[in-house]
C-alpha cells in the first residue's frame, strides 16, 4: 500500500508540469495587415483635354470627371454638383 502515495505524487507532479501549457492561448496568430482593412483607393484621375495632364478626378466612380484642376496647381478648385459632367459656375 506504500506505492498509492508514490503514485499520487508522481501523478502531481506530472499534472504541475503540464499545466502551464495547457493554460497558454493555443489561438492561431493574425498578423496586423491581415486584419487592418484596406486603404480606400484615391479616385481615378482623368485627362480632359488631351495635353497628358491629369486634369480631373472621378470622385463618384462612375467614370465621368466631376472636379476640375483649372489652375493647373494640382487640387480640384471647380466642381460638378449638379452631375451634368461639366463644372458649374462659381
Amino acid at each position: 500500500m506504500k506505492k498509492l502515495p508514490m503514485i499520487a505524487a508522481a501523478f502531481g507532479a506530472a499534472i504541475l508540469i503540464a499545466a502551464p501549457g495547457f493554460a497558454q492561448d493555443t489561438s492561431p496568430e493574425t498578423d496586423a495587415a491581415e486584419t487592418a482593412p484596406a486603404p480606400e483607393a484615391a479616385p481615378a484621375t482623368i485627362d480632359t483635354d488631351g495635353d497628358g495632364t491629369m486634369d480631373a478626378w472621378d470622385q463618384r466612380g462612375d467614370g465621368k470627371p466631376d472636379s476640375w484642376d483649372t489652375d493647373a496647381d494640382g487640387a480640384p478648385d471647380a466642381f460638378d454638383q449638379d452631375g451634368d459632367g461639366a463644372p458649374d459656375p462659381k
